[in-house]
C-alpha cells in the first residue's frame, strides 16, 4: 500500500591609517646698526601642512607606548590591533541560511513507495495525486510532526473504498542523521457488494531512518521496517506483515533527483508462521521539484526467483504533489 509520509560569511578588512608631520624652521633676522633700527626682515609664509590621517586606537596606544618612559613611571604595555571581525560593519544584515531540503523539495518524506525519515515544515499543507486514482493530504503540525490522510476513491462500479491516515513524528534529527517513528491505520469497504467479508481494516507501527549524502540533506539514503496487522469482517482469522526495504535519493541538478528503491515483506497469519516473500519491487525513476511542485515518474518491477509478470521496465508510476506553506 502507498502511504504519503515524510539548511555570507561577511568578509571583513581592517585599514590601518598611518600618518606623516613635518615642521620648517623660521628663517634668521638681519643685525641691525646701533643707532638706527633696521627693519626686520619678513618672515615666510609656512606652507600648509596635510591633516594627518585618522589612527586607530591600537596605533595610538602603541606611539604612547614607544615614547621615552620618564624616571619611576611604568610603561604603557603595547595594544594588540584589532582582529577581523572587529571591522565588521554594524549594518551588515546577517548570513542568509541555505535553504532546507523540506522547503525545496514537496515529496522530501517519501521515496516512492517507502517513507523516510523526513517530515514537512510546520504549518504546510501538500497535495498528492498518485497515478490520479489515490488522493492525499499531509499537514505539518510542527517541523517534526506531520499527518496525512489518503483516499482510494471508487471511479468504477464494485471498486473499493480505501482510507489511510498516518501519524509520522521524527524524534532524532542531526545534521546527518534523522530517525522518526510513524503509526498508521486504514480502512476498506467493497461498494456495492454484499459479500459476508464486504470491509476490512488495518494498524501498524514503523521506524524510519534517513541518511544525509550532503549538507543540506537534499539526496537521502533511507531504511524503513513497518508491522502491519489486517482483519476483516465476518473473519476470525488476521494477517500480519512486515514491510521493509531501502531507498536512494540522489540530486544531479537544482530540480532534478534520481529515485531508486528496493521493497520487500514477509507475511502470516494466526494459522502459519510469519515468512519472506519471494517478490521484491524494484522501483526507479526520476523526480522533478521546483519549490512548491514536486513530480516523480518512474517504474515499479515486481523480481521473483521464478515468475516476473513478463513486464520488462515495470508498472509506470507517476505521482504529483503541490504544497501551500
Amino acid at each position: 500500500m502507498p502511504i504519503k509520509t515524510s539548511i555570507l560569511m561577511i568578509t571583513v578588512a581592517l585599514i590601518l591609517g598611518s600618518f606623516s608631520q613635518a615642521f620648517a624652521q623660521a628663517a634668521p633676522t638681519t643685525a641691525v646698526a646701533p643707532a638706527v633700527p633696521s627693519p626686520v626682515a619678513p618672515v615666510a609664509a609656512e606652507p600648509a601642512q596635510p591633516a594627518p590621517a585618522t589612527e586607530t586606537p591600537a596605533i595610538q596606544a602603541n606611539a604612547v607606548a614607544s615614547a621615552p618612559v620618564p624616571p619611576g613611571a611604568e610603561p604603557v604595555p603595547p595594544v594588540a590591533a584589532p582582529g577581523p571581525g572587529a571591522a565588521r560593519s554594524a549594518g551588515a544584515p546577517p548570513a542568509s541560511p541555505a535553504p532546507s531540503a523540506s522547503a525545496d523539495d514537496p515529496n522530501i518524506d517519501r521515496a516512492f513507495l517507502l517513507p523516510t525519515a523526513m517530515t514537512q515544515p510546520a504549518g504546510s499543507i501538500t497535495y498528492n495525486n498518485y497515478e490520479l486514482l489515490l488522493h492525499g493530504v499531509t499537514y505539518g503540525v510542527t517541523d517534526n510532526v506531520q499527518a496525512t490522510v489518503t483516499v482510494l476513491a471508487p471511479i468504477v462500479k464494485d471498486m473499493p473504498l480505501v482510507v489511510f491516515g498516518d501519524v509520522k513524528g521524527r524524534i532524532v534529527h542531526t545534521d546527518r542523521v534523522s530517525l522518526a517513528l510513524q503509526a498508521s491505520a486504514a480502512f476498506g469497504q467493497e461498494m456495492g457488494s454484499s459479500a459476508i467479508n464486504s470491509s476490512a481494516y488495518s494498524l501498524g507501527a514503523g521506524a524510519l531512518t534517513s541518511l544525509c549524502l550532503n549538507d543540506d540533506c537534499s539526496s537521502l539514503l533511507s531504511g524503513s521496517l513497518t508491522y502491519q496487522i489486517v482483519s476483516s469482517s465476518g473473519s476470525n482469522n488476521t494477517s500480519h506483515f512486515i514491510l521493509y526495504g531501502g531507498s536512494l535519493i540522489q540530486r544531479i541538478s537544482a530540480h532534478v533527483k534520481l529515485l531508486g528503491e528496493v521493497t520487500s515483506a514477509a507475511s502470516g497469519n494466526d494459522s502459519n508462521d510469519i515468512s519472506n516473500s519471494s517478490v521484491v519491487l524494484l522501483s526507479y525513476g526520476v523526480r522533478f521539484y521546483a519549490g512548491s511542485i514536486a513530480g516523480d515518474i518512474g517504474f515499479i518491477k515486481p523480481i521473483s526467483d521464478n515468475y516476473d509478470g513478463g513486464i520488462l521496465l515495470g508498472l509506470p508510476f507517476v505521482n504529483v504533489s503541490y504544497r501551500w506553506n
